[in-house]
């Protein structure tokens, strides 16, 4: 499974390059023609996690001396996520950017015999560092669409390689500075098994130059 989706990636970005040549006399928004346009962004978003790292666990056992089932779960949920990225235009509709994002998230643990008497609340986070090509559709427009796909490391104490895919849209107040909102599915490789997640996010991109 790994293996496809790495090679599924590999399709995706050769695809993207070849696009990106076909439409090499496309202008960019933000003013650039030909490529070697850099710029920041951060953003902040929420994330749903589903899978195996995150699903509802219970478990328990009888006690013969009281006669009643002692019970334990465990609730793993995603949180707030905050980032910061650099982009480099290599053509109008082809960039490559790498992700610095924090993930947050919380544990709820109830246990207790004869039903769930206490509760106890924990947070954990991680931290990824994603590389991503990313294709722009009509990127001479204010408002552009695009699609994006790449690999990254996700650490928690432990360190996963792992896999995202999505889109979005820019919206261009000025020819520097624009709006950036985007859903991403993510999989992250664990011993195993596999942990998936959507996270959704919003924030700034500003391009440098003119």
């Amino acid at each position: 499974m790994r293996k496809l989706l790495i090679w599924l990636t590999l399709i995706l970005v050769l695809f993207m390059f070849a696009s990106a040549s076909a439409a090499s006399k496309t202008t960019h928004r933000s003013g650039n023609y030909g490529g070697g346009k850099w710029a920041l962004g951060g953003y902040v978003g929420y994330g749903f996690g589903f899978g195996d790292a995150f699903k509802d666990y219970e478990a328990g056992y009888y006690d013969p001396y009281t006669q009643q089932f002692v019970g334990f779960s465990w609730n793993n949920k995603l949180t707030f996520n905050l980032g910061a990225k650099i982009k480099y235009l290599y053509s109008p509709n082809l960039s490559f950017v790498g992700h610095l994002d924090y993930q947050a998230g919380d544990v709820d643990f109830k246990a207790g015999a004869g039903g769930y008497h206490y509760g106890v609340s924990d947070s954990y986070d991680f931290t990824a560092i994603l590389a991503d090509a990313v294709y722009t559709l009509s990127p001479e427009k204010v408002t552009t669409p695009y699609v994006n796909g790449g690999l990254g490391l996700y650490m928690d104490g432990d360190t996963n390689l792992g896999m995202n895919m999505g889109g979005g849209l820019e919206h261009f107040f000025q020819d520097n500075l624009a709006l950036d909102v985007a859903a991403m599915f993510h999989i992250i490789f664990t011993s195993g098994n596999s942990t998936t997640f959507i996270q959704l996010k919003g924030g700034l991109n500003y391009y440098f130059g003119k």
